[in-house]
C-alpha cells in the first residue's frame, strides 16, 4: 500500500470569479501517481533554492530561509509544494511573512532576505510563477530602525591586536586596512598577494579571484608586516608555502609533520568565532553599538574619507560598484596605490609608534624635498646672475670699443693747433674731413 503525501488542510483552493473558498482540499497525490501522471512527467526535475546563486553566503542564507518557510507550513515534499496554484502559495507566503512580522518581530531586512529565497525557488521551477517581492510589501513591516552602530575607534582595535597572536593579529589588520568583507578571507591564498614598494613594502590583494565580483585593494605596511611574521613563523615549523597555500589557515600541531604540511583553508565561520574570540578577550565586543566584523570596514572607509582620499577611490578599494561612473572613470593601479598611500596609510595604520615613524620619515622626506627645492632655486639664481654678468660684460665691453673708436677717429681728424694773436690768444684747430679736404675755417673755430 502507499501512502499519501499529508499536507495542511487548511490551504484550501479559492474559486477566483467569487472569492468563496471551495470545500475540496489541495490536490493529493500518491508516489505512483506523481510518477505517472501527466503533470509530474512535465514538472521534470526540481532546482534546489540555491540553483544559480554564485556566492556561497548567499546559499547558505537562502537555503536556511526556506527551510524555516517548509517547517512553517509544514510541507517538505518540492513536488507538491509546486502543484499548489499560485493564489494558494501567496496566501502561505503571506501567512509566513506575518508570523515573521508579529510573532517573531523581525525587522523588515530581514524579512525581505526569507521573502527573496522563497520567491526565487517558485522562480526557478515554474515559468508561469509571476509573484515578486512588490506583491508582498503591503505586508512587511515598516522601515523605522535607525542605524546607530558606529565603527571602531583605533584604540579598540589597539587593545584587540594587544590579546591577538600573529594569526588572528593578520586578521584583524587586513579586515581595517584592506576594507574586505569577513567572508572574504577564508578563501584567500598566498598568491592573491603581490608584493608593492611606495615608501615601504605592502601588499596588493586580489579579492574574490576567480569569480565576477573580483576586485583589488591594497594593505598598509603594517599589515604586511603582521602577515610576513604569520608566514615566516609557519616556514619556521616546516611548512612548505606555495602560492596556493592558503593565507589564514586551520590550526596545526607543531609536533605533527602532517599536519603541518596538509594545510587546510578556515571556513568563514571559523574565521568568525576568531574575531568574536579576540573581542571578547579584549572587552571590545558591543553588541547593538559595533557590529562584529562590520565595524573594522566601517573603519577602513571613515578613515579613508577623512584623510582626504577621492571617495570613487574608496568605494573601488572596498569592492563597491560605482555605478555608471565604472564606464569611464578608469584610474590606473599606480594612481589608486598613490591616493591610497598618500591620504589614507597612515590614518589606517594602528600600532601608535608606527604612526609616529610615518608621520617622521613623511616629516623627513618633506624637508629632503624642501631642502632639494630650494638649492635648485639657488643654483637657478647663480646661473640667471653669471648671465646677468657675462651680458654686462659683452656690453661694457662694446662699449669701450666703441669709445675707443671715436677717440681714434678724432684723433686722425687733428691736423693742426694754431694760435691767433690778434685776436686775443684765441686757439684754432684745422679739421679735414675723411677725405682730407680743410673744413670751412667758420666750422673748425673752437675756443681752447
Amino acid at each position: 500500500m502507499i501512502e499519501e503525501k499529508i499536507v495542511r488542510p487548511e490551504y484550501e483552493h479559492v474559486d477566483q470569479s467569487n472569492g468563496a473558498h471551495l470545500a475540496q482540499q489541495p490536490p493529493q497525490s500518491t508516489d505512483l501517481e506523481l510518477k505517472n501522471s501527466k503533470s509530474a512527467k512535465n514538472w521534470g526535475k526540481i532546482f534546489p533554492v540555491i540553483e544559480g546563486i554564485p556566492s556561497k553566503k548567499t546559499q547558505i542564507s537562502y537555503q536556511r530561509c526556506f527551510n524555516h518557510f517548509l517547517d512553517h507550513i509544514k510541507i517538505h515534499d518540492l513536488q507538491v509544494l509546486l502543484d499548489f496554484p499560485q493564489k494558494v502559495i501567496k496566501q502561505m507566503i503571506v501567512d509566513y511573512i506575518l508570523y515573521l512580522r508579529d510573532e517573531r518581530k523581525l525587522s523588515r531586512a530581514t524579512i525581505i532576505i526569507n521573502l527573496s529565497a522563497i520567491l526565487h525557488f517558485f522562480q526557478i521551477n515554474n515559468d508561469e510563477f509571476t509573484l515578486t517581492l512588490r506583491n508582498f510589501r503591503i505586508h512587511l513591516p515598516s522601515d523605522e530602525s535607525i542605524k546607530e552602530d558606529r565603527p571602531y575607534t583605533i584604540e579598540e582595535i589597539g587593545q584587540v591586536l594587544n590579546e591577538c597572536d600573529l594569526r588572528s593579529r593578520s586578521i584583524i589588520l587586513l579586515l581595517c586596512s584592506s576594507g574586505m568583507r569577513m567572508g572574504a578571507l577564508h578563501s584567500l591564498q598566498i598568491g592573491h598577494l603581490d608584493l608593492q614598494h611606495h615608501d615601504g613594502a605592502l601588499y596588493k590583494i586580489i579579492v574574490y579571484a576567480g569569480t565576477k565580483d573580483r576586485y583589488f585593494t591594497f594593505c598598509t605596511p603594517e599589515c604586511y608586516l603582521a602577515i610576513q611574521n604569520y608566514l615566516n613563523y609557519r616556514k619556521r615549523c616546516g611548512e612548505r608555502l606555495d602560492l596556493k597555500s592558503p593565507l589564514i589557515r586551520e590550526q596545526f600541531n607543531k609536533d605533527n609533520p602532517f599536519t603541518i604540511n596538509t594545510p587546510r583553508f578556515l571556513s568563514e565561520r571559523g574565521i568568525e568565532r576568531i574575531i568574536d574570540a579576540d573581542l571578547k578577550r579584549s572587552g571590545i565586543r558591543k553588541i547593538g553599538e559595533v557590529h562584529m566584523s562590520h565595524g573594522f570596514r566601517k573603519f577602513f572607509f571613515s578613515e579613508c574619507e577623512k584623510s582626504g582620499m577621492k571617495s570613487i577611490n574608496v568605494k573601488m578599494l572596498m569592492g563597491h560598484n560605482i555605478g555608471v561612473s565604472g564606464h569611464y572613470y578608469r584610474p590606473s593601479e599606480s594612481d589608486l596605490l598613490e591616493d591610497y598611500m598618500t591620504h589614507a596609510s597612515n590614518a589606517l595604520t594602528i600600532d601608535p609608534n608606527q604612526r609616529l615613524q610615518t608621520r617622521v620619515k613623511k616629516l623627513e622626506n618633506g624637508q629632503a624635498q624642501e631642502i632639494y627645492r630650494l638649492k635648485t632655486q639657488l643654483e637657478e639664481k647663480d646661473r640667471q646672475l653669471c648671465q646677468t654678468v657675462e651680458a654686462l660684460e659683452i656690453k661694457s665691453k662694446n662699449s669701450i670699443d666703441k669709445i675707443e673708436k671715436e677717440i681714434t677717429k678724432l684723433n686722425n681728424m687733428i691736423v693742426e693747433v694754431t694760435t691767433d694773436d690778434e685776436h686775443g690768444g684765441t686757439h684754432y684747430v684745422k679739421y679735414k674731413d675723411l677725405n682730407g679736404n680743410d673744413l670751412p675755417r667758420d666750422k673748425d673755430k673752437m675756443m681752447i
